[in-house]
């Protein structure tokens, strides 16, 4: 994996360079395995067609036109649903993969993403979810008791009629976070992009990189499409507005995770921001040489949280803004509260007792002691 991950760094730059073809594949990295890497990351739209000829698997033609085709059915989808929703809504902002495809992207279709987001006030929820209802919507909550969405998340979800899925979401960051992001700021900045027929409301460049850093912390650094509409975002935009990205994260206490996140970017794509704004975000020395020596960004490339239990509730401790809000975040380890419960499928009116929560809290402080190993040799090394 480590020669893998070593070459895709190499296409990400060629990638972000504007290049046509990649590097010519090393001796050592196998066609087969690269591709998968591509797909679990979901970016063989973006990459592949870098990939010499050669290194290619005979089905890439066809799993890139399938990828692109179902982006092209989302925004089609989107167009068809959104003037329902800013009627209901009043004000709706496109966030995540929608938003990045029709802002960042030159072809919208090499962003691949899985579902629609759509922020909206919290009033105006309930409309909302109405609406899409009468256009075919239903809505979609699986095992988790509906008291889950109302008490302890940011969105709701909704099927369609096709297959496609919406998020309506009334927030950018969970309750019980200890980040919060500029709701207000959020709808004031949105920026006009064509849809098809239509204009829709986007999310602006700062609040698109501090949306992304919030999904980075939440699992685990795991994903390089963030990294890519990072580096897009601040590759395309030679007006960036610093200061005010900077601010948004100290204020909303992501300004270390803001500042890891920009130095992946630097690794893995060769992009990197003004020293002046890593001055300011960069963390203490020890948390500082821990984030370094933990090595995020080949993290990212290898999908460690997806493997190591513990890394991704590691690196949140270690980003979480104060030693108090820190503490705080141990003692939400040791008890599992309502949340967590819910969100494993309890039923809110049969939580489980005093026990039965020792244990689950036990569980996950040995999870946070295992990754703490990790974490002290990071230091060591890093």
């Amino acid at each position: 994996m480590a020669r893998e991950a070593d070459y895709l760094i190499e296409l990400v730059h060629a990638w972000a360079a504007g290049r046509q073809v990649g590097p010519t594949l090393p001796r050592g990295v196998a066609p087969e395995t690269l591709w998968e890497l591509l797909r679990a990351h979901n970016v063989e739209t973006s990459l592949g067609p870098l990939l010499p000829g050669e290194s290619r698997p005979a089905d890439a033609a066809r799993t890139m036109a399938e990828s692109r085709h179902r982006t092209e059915i989302l925004l089609l989808e989107c167009e068809r649903i959104l003037p329902t929703i800013t009627a209901a809504a009043g004000r709706a902002v496109l966030l995540k993969g929608a938003a990045l495809a029709l802002g960042a992207y030159p072809r919208p279709a090499d962003r691949w993403f899985l579902d629609l987001d759509v922020l909206v006030p919290r009033d105006r929820v309930a409309p909302v979810c109405a609406a899409l209802e009468a256009v075919g919507y239903r809505s979609l909550q699986g095992a988790r008791n509906p008291l889950y969405y109302e008490k302890h998340h940011l969105h709701r979800i909704l099927l369609g009629p096709q297959g496609s899925v919406v998020e309506v979401h009334w927030d950018l960051t969970l309750p019980h976070s200890v980040y919060r992001c500029d709701l207000d700021g959020v709808f004031a900045r949105a920026e006009e992009r064509p849809l098809g027929r239509l204009h829709a409301a986007c999310a602006a460049p700062v609040d698109q990189i501090i949306h992304g850093v919030y999904q980075n912390i939440a699992d685990g650094f795991v994903d390089l499409r963030r990294v890519m509409d990072m580096a897009l975002l601040v590759r395309d935009h030679p007006d960036l507005d610093w200061g005010r990205l900077v601010g948004l994260a100290v204020n909303s206490g992501m300004d270390k995770a803001l500042w890891i996140s920009l130095h992946n970017m630097k690794l893995i794509s060769g992009i990197g921001a003004p020293q002046s704004a890593l001055n300011v975000l960069a963390p203490a020395g020890a948390t500082r040489r821990t984030l370094l020596g933990l090595d995020t960004a080949a993290g990212c490339l290898r999908r460690r949280a997806s493997r190591s239990e513990g890394y991704t509730p590691l690196l949140h401790l270690l980003l979480t803004p104060t030693p108090s809000r820190q503490f705080r975040e141990l003692l939400r380890a040791a008890w599992v509260g309502e949340e967590l419960l819910l969100d494993r499928g309890y039923d809110p009116a049969r939580l489980p007792g005093f026990g039965r929560r020792t244990l689950i809290g036990l569980t996950r402080l040995r999870m946070l002691a295992r990754a703490g190993m990790l974490a002290s040799w990071a230091w060591v090394t890093g």
